[in-house]
């Protein structure tokens, strides 16, 4: 008996090993087959691993409310607060217990901000020889973690809904956001609660629409129309709603602006209806003229000063074309005036010179109006002239003596050349352009000599005669168009040189003296010379940014001192020494 003892106890051996292995093989299922499974349910559902809390495997609506990333086979939790959610709801079961219970405050991937209460349970399962849990979470409404169109592809249908500039935004059937695209989101974010127009406790049938005033996310105030269809299910049975709302602010003003425009159309035809008999008498009775044109340029009526203002031969227009009684050229310029009144319907006022019957030229004002026609709606334009011809004239008086004005406060009354104030702009305007051409600029700086004692001896009308003949002498000298020539004050010129070296300023400078020696007028009473003398200072610069247009003025003023110093009648530059005048 005792030698079979050991050969039965290895076969009792063998057959619990067996066994074992056999019972673990039933209990274990690929996780192939569980993703498979879970895969295929619309609820959501993942496979939890029980020693970590790692996601073995997700489905669709899983993934959507705990923000999962998937890459290849590996399941990643994104947010914090979805890693803390399933933390929590597994905290503390001890398995192979299963459980179930209600559990508040799910949010969904659509919307963060929506309370969910939902269902949560977990089955104990090996997998691939380790322990986990299925964890499932089935919503207390069918609606709360369905997704819209389920039978198409998801990540499809989100990104057309995305694309879209819509908002769209699902509800379910207490009221609740579970989706709503990015145009959405964007529009709304911080103020979710404002983009839900239409709550549970309303009754919600069909298909209704309405709009509202609200402020988009720059601060505008806008319109927007929100249509709502209903969603039902297989049985149709209403599980939640679909809103798509728009801008309508746009269509809005336009529909104002187009109202508008046809009440003022209508007032104005009724009034045309009403007053017909007045409007002819005031054709009639009105010197100024009146016409009226359709379209197609055929005169509808006008007074005679109308007739008499587009040269026609007699006063009645009616029924004639405007093609044969104007010359084309002036007809083509009419129609292009014509088309802001024509085509919008604006009102627009001009000035025409016009030629009458007798060969006279006449000013007119016009005012084109479009006008319609209430009994077949023919548009045209209505014209109203007013004879102007008085004030062009007067216009014309007030511009010359402006432009005379403005050319005396410019030139110097005695000399006929610049003046001072002349003078200092010009040089303003030169110094400015040397500096960016880096050009040289010259100023010569005059001074008739021994002034005063002529002006005693010879009387105040022989000295401003001088002054004359010295200033028609620089005029001589100077003839290039930029060159400038000014009475600085007194017996004091001013002469600029633009783009001229120093060297080519004394060339000038000695041609004045020259000429004035040759015009010879006398100066018994100076001390230089028997006749009229000028002493000249000679300056140039290359301006530079920064740098003052005084300093060339400075320069010059102390070259034409040092002149006089050295005896008058000379020529010094600010660079060269003192040089006589020949």
């Amino acid at each position: 008996m005792s030698e079979w003892m050991p050969i039965a106890v290895l076969m009792l051996s063998v057959i619990f090993f067996l066994g074992s292995f056999w019972v673990s093989r039933r209990r274990v299922v690929s996780a192939k087959t569980w993703q498979a499974y879970l895969a295929n349910l619309h609820s959501p559902k993942a496979m939890v691993s029980e020693s970590d809390g790692s996601i073995l495997y997700a489905n669709r609506s899983f993934v959507r409310l705990f923000n999962i990333s998937q890459h290849n086979n590996s399941f990643h939790i994104d947010g914090d607060r979805e890693r803390k959610t399933i933390d929590t709801l597994l905290a503390n079961r001890r398995w192979p217990l299963p459980f179930i219970e209600v559990t508040p405050d799910f949010r969904s991937g659509f919307d963060k901000h929506a309370r969910r209460n939902a269902r949560f349970s977990g089955l104990p399962v090996w997998c691939n020889g380790q322990r986990a849990w299925i964890v499932s979470l089935e919503p207390e409404s069918d609606s709360v973690y369905s997704e819209p169109f389920v039978e198409n592809d998801s990540q499809i249908f989100r990104s057309v809904i995305n694309s879209l500039a819509e908002l769209v935004c699902f509800q379910d059937r207490q009221g609740r956001i579970v989706g709503s695209n990015v145009a959405f989101d964007r529009f709304w974010k911080g103020r979710e609660e404002e983009g839900v127009f239409f709550s549970a406790q309303e009754e919600i049938e069909g298909r209704r629409t309405q709009q509202s005033w609200t402020t988009n996310p720059n601060g505008d105030s806008c319109l927007l129309e929100t249509s709502q269809t209903v969603l039902r299910d297989d049985n149709h049975v209403i599980y939640g709603t679909l809103s798509i709302s728009h801008d309508v602010t746009n269509w809005h003003m336009m529909r104002q602006v187009m109202e508008q425009e046809i009440e003022a159309r209508q007032e104005v035809e009724q009034q045309l209806k009403k007053h017909s008999n007045v409007l002819t008498s005031i054709f009639k009775a009105s010197v100024d003229p009146i016409g009226i044109y359709n379209k197609d340029y055929e005169f509808l009526g006008g007074n005679a000063a109308f007739a008499e203002a587009m040269g026609a031969m007699h006063d009645d227009l009616e029924g004639e074309h405007a093609a044969d009684l104007m010359d084309p050229e002036i007809l083509a310029q009419h129609q292009k005036i014509d088309h802001p009144v024509l085509d919008n319907g604006e009102t627009i006022k001009y000035e025409d010179l016009v030629m009458k019957r007798d060969g006279s030229q006449v000013w007119y004002e016009l005012t084109k109006t479009q006008f319609s026609d209430p009994t077949d709606e023919t548009i045209g334009v209505l014209v109203i002239a007013r004879d102007v011809t008085a004030r062009k004239a007067t216009q014309q008086e007030l511009a010359d003596a402006i432009m005379e004005l403005e050319e005396l406060s410019f030139v110097d009354g005695l000399t006929k050349v610049a003046n001072r104030r002349s003078f200092d702009e010009q040089l303003v305007k030169m110094w400015q352009s040397h500096i960016r051409e880096q050009e040289p600029l010259s100023l010569i700086l005059c001074d008739i000599d021994y002034f005063k004692p002529y002006n005693d001896n010879y009387g105040h009308q022989q000295g401003d005669e001088a002054l004359r003949r010295v200033a028609q002498v620089f005029q001589n000298v100077i003839r290039r168009p930029l060159d400038a020539v000014a009475r600085y004050g007194g017996e004091e010129f001013a002469i600029l040189l633009p783009s001229t070296t120093e060297q080519g300023a004394l060339v000038v400078a000695e041609n004045i003296s020259h000429e004035l020696t040759l015009a010879g007028m006398p100066h018994a009473f100076s001390a230089v010379s028997e006749a009229l003398t000028l002493s000249q200072g000679v300056a140039t610069l290359r301006p530079q940014a920064g740098q003052d247009y005084g300093d060339l003025v400075s320069m010059a003023d102390r070259a034409l001192y040092r002149a006089k110093n050295a005896g008058r009648d000379q020529i010094a530059s600010a660079s060269q020494t003192v040089k006589e005048t020949v």
